[in-house]
């Protein structure tokens, strides 16, 4: 997980778009304060100022994004087993897709794409 000489702080997710749990002492840190900072804002602003807690949230997520940015991987949709090198039959790669959809984790449409894509590598 390193690129240019730069450690990774956050990985990105094997699934979706976005980052995963940190992998590093730095990003751990970096979450911690950032809870840390989103509970005393709970506890100090809810009581009486509502709508301002919830900028200070809205604020506070935007840093953890701007870190992330910074410190993370690329973000990029990721169809996890897809970005690595294929080992898995077109059958069977078709037999995974399938039990996307019926889970509904796929639209019609990314379903039709992704199984063009596997019947035109064949």
């Amino acid at each position: 997980m390193q690129t240019n000489d730069t450690k990774i702080w956050f990985p990105a997710k094997k699934y979706g778009w976005g980052w995963g749990p940190p992998c590093s002492w730095q990003g751990w840190l970096v979450m911690a304060v950032w809870l840390a900072l989103l509970v005393g804002g709970a506890i100090l602003l809810v009581p009486r100022y509502i709508g301002l807690f919830v900028a200070y949230s809205v604020v506070l997520g935007l840093l953890l994004v701007v870190v992330a940015l910074a410190k993370g991987e690329k973000p990029r949709w990721r169809w996890g087993e897809e970005d690595l090198p294929q080992t898995k039959s077109a059958a069977d790669r078709l037999a995974e897709l399938e039990e996307l959809r019926s889970r509904h984790l796929v639209s019609n449409s990314e379903y039709e794409t992704k199984r063009r894509e596997i019947l035109r590598d064949i």
